[in-house]
């Protein structure tokens, strides 16, 4: 079985693979790559090396062999070096535990660096192995520092051109399923992260195509410059022609290879630029085309994404104009549901008075600017409290508190609002009258009790709003005030909840409209001092 199904995803068995506990799957990793790439090369690269020189095999087997098995033991320390966190992972995977957070994400940053780390070091070690190796075959044989060039040029192409390379992008590979099974443990993956070593594209394409490049053209140069000196060319300027030709064509590849990396990475980075302006709020930022590649295409994939965010973003702050930003937010994010439910609430009903006559000698423009100067304060301060705003009617607004959030104080903070906004009604009051502007009175009803709340009307257009005789009470209880000459009646229901909180005038029973029996209700003069 070379798969499993494992947390979601699609492992190979090979991750599970142990030995008494203990993950064997750096281990398969580091053997698999040195008999299907390390050994391969070296082998093909010794076989080269008999081609252009005259030298037998055995007279290198010895000291190469011992370099060679250096570098890939120095290779094995830097695989179990970097990999102390993914081998404790798969341990805890393999045991049937389940692996915390924190250890995921430690495993999660390890396989993302693998690939970098291990070849980084291993590629270093491997320059300084072979470059010995040149200068013992120049101090202590006579082969001749012709040859020994060649073989130096030869192991390092081999080696780190080749070899590393592939080591590249085959370890990057085999960390991908490490990865995906961290993620899905619940690792954290930050890119910001300071651990991370940052592979970027750039690199990664040079260090892909440069190879390709330049040991097609030194296996030439070499090859061409052992067939001239056979044929009895001088040696010396064999090998300055050689270089020469090879140098010069190089630079034509590399600068090739850059433009082609340049050309990648402009659209890339145009694209990681917009990404991160609409990660910080710029929804207006839009992609700009310069070619007519897939990169291009996914840029305009984005841009359309983009607006469709802005469109949400707008249609966000217009429903925050109606609720506040905790119900809104709740609402989106599926916390509250909007279905209708049966719940004690407290609603509030508050209207300006004489507003008829108001209007009848004032200007529509006047009295619209009034009205949204008024309801700009007013509802905020029940926002504030935790009420959500569900009716104009011009002058009147229907507040609820309790709903659609749950608050076990709704009562207390529904009065508190009705207190605060008569303070400020007098401040906007005082400013008016400087002016000689007409003076605007109010008053409220609040009442508590057990109502049906939830979204009223059709999928297009619909109301959250309550049902049910609270409603009706509260607004009733409004009207009182005229009668009374009172700004803030409370009914009974609600006075018993906050009794200990407030201070009280005027007391009244009368007949509501709607209900048989007689409403008891309470003038709310101010809170109590232990508030």
């Amino acid at each position: 079985m070379n798969q499993l199904w494992f947390a979601g995803q699609d492992i190979p068995a090979t991750l599970f693979w142990s030995w008494r506990g203990q993950p064997l799957y750096i281990i398969y990793i580091y053997l698999r790559g040195q008999l299907t790439l390390t050994l391969p090369i070296f082998l093909g690269a010794m076989l080269f090396g008999q081609i252009i020189t005259p030298i037998v095999w055995y007279d290198l087997v010895g000291v190469v062999s011992l370099v060679v098995s250096f570098v890939t033991a120095m290779a094995y320390l830097f695989y179990h070096r970097y990999s102390p966190h993914i081998r404790a992972f798969l341990s805890t995977l393999i045991a049937g535990e389940p692996p915390d957070r924190e250890l995921a994400t430690k495993a999660w940053i390890e396989a993302v660096n693998y690939p970098a780390r291990v070849v980084g070091w291993t590629m270093l070690v491997a320059i300084l192995a072979y470059t010995t190796q040149a200068l013992y075959f120049f101090l202590f044989t006579q082969f001749g520092l012709a040859l020994i060039l060649q073989g130096w040029i030869v192991s390092l192409s081999s080696t780190v051109a080749i070899a590393l390379v592939f080591f590249v992008f085959y370890l990057e590979r085999m960390m991908y399923p490490i990865s995906s099974l961290a993620l899905a443990a619940g690792a954290r993956a930050n890119l910001t992260d300071h651990r991370i070593v940052h592979f970027r594209l750039r690199v990664k394409l040079l260090v892909l195509i440069l190879p390709i490049l330049i040991v097609p053209l030194v296996t030439l140069g070499l090859f061409g410059y052992s067939q001239i000196v056979r044929l009895g060319a001088d040696p010396t300027n064999s090998l300055l022609l050689t270089g020469a030709i090879t140098s010069f064509i190089s630079v034509v590849g590399v600068t090739l290879a850059l433009q082609l990396v340049r050309s990648v990475l402009v659209p890339v980075q145009e694209l990681e630029r917009v990404i991160e302006a609409v990660a910080n709020g710029d929804l207006e930022a839009r992609v700009q085309p310069y070619t007519s590649d897939e990169l291009a295409v996914l840029g305009q994939h984005f841009n359309t994404m983009a607006k469709r965010l802005a469109e949400q973003e707008q249609l966000k702050t217009a429903f925050g104009r109606y609720v506040s930003g905790t119900v809104r937010d709740g609402i989106l994010n599926g916390q509250i549901s909007l279905g209708g439910e049966r719940r004690e609430i407290t609603i509030v009903f508050t209207d300006i008075r004489d507003f008829t006559a108001w209007c009848e000698r004032t200007s529509p423009e006047d009295i619209i600017q009034t009205l949204n100067a008024y309801y700009e304060n007013l509802v905020q301060i029940l926002m504030d409290h935790g009420g959500t705003v569900t009716r104009y009617t011009g002058d009147g607004v229907l507040v609820l508190f309790g709903a659609p959030l749950n608050d076990p104080y709704h009562a207390l903070h529904a009065v508190e609002a009705a207190l605060k906004a008569q303070e400020i009604l007098n401040n906007f009051n005082a400013i008016r009258h400087t002016v000689n502007a007409f003076e605007l009175r109010t008053g409220f009803g609040i009442h508590t009790g057990t109502a049906v709340v939830g979204s009223i009307g059709y999928e297009a257009r619909a109301e959250y709003t309550p049902i049910g005789d609270p409603a009706n009470v509260a607004s009733r209880i409004e009207d009182l005030n005229r009668e009374l000459g009172t700004s803030i009646l409370i009914s009974r229901a609600t006075y018993e909840r906050i009794a200990a909180h407030i201070t009280i005038g005027k007391t009244a029973e009368t007949h509501v409209k709607g209900r048989v029996k007689p409403v008891q209700v309470y003038e709310v003069l101010g809170l109590s001092a232990s508030q």
